[in-house]
């Protein structure tokens, strides 16, 4: 738990960092670490029966991650005016 904890806490201080400060590379660092955990938790191998206790932690590994996708779409990826020809 305490690194479900941890973890969520980088992803959202990279983000709201990103958010005041407009360096989205802060965002887009957030969305790369939430996209590989994303590919840890989804491709671990799971026993065939799971306890209440390793599907809940799962469900907020993935919320955790979609957290920092969100971050990185939005703060990362909309304001950057490097890529995608989105210059004002």
């Amino acid at each position: 738990m305490r690194l479900l904890l941890i973890t969520y806490a980088v992803i959202l201080i990279l983000g709201v960092t990103a958010m005041l400060t407009g360096w989205h590379y802060l965002a887009n660092i957030a969305g790369f670490i939430s996209a590989v955990g994303f590919m840890l938790v989804f491709f671990k191998d799971r026993p065939d029966e799971e306890t209440e206790f390793q599907i809940r932690m799962r469900r907020y590994w993935y919320i955790v991650f979609a957290t920092g996708i969100i971050f990185s779409l939005i703060f990362g990826s909309f304001w950057n005016d490097h890529m995608g020809n989105m210059a004002m």
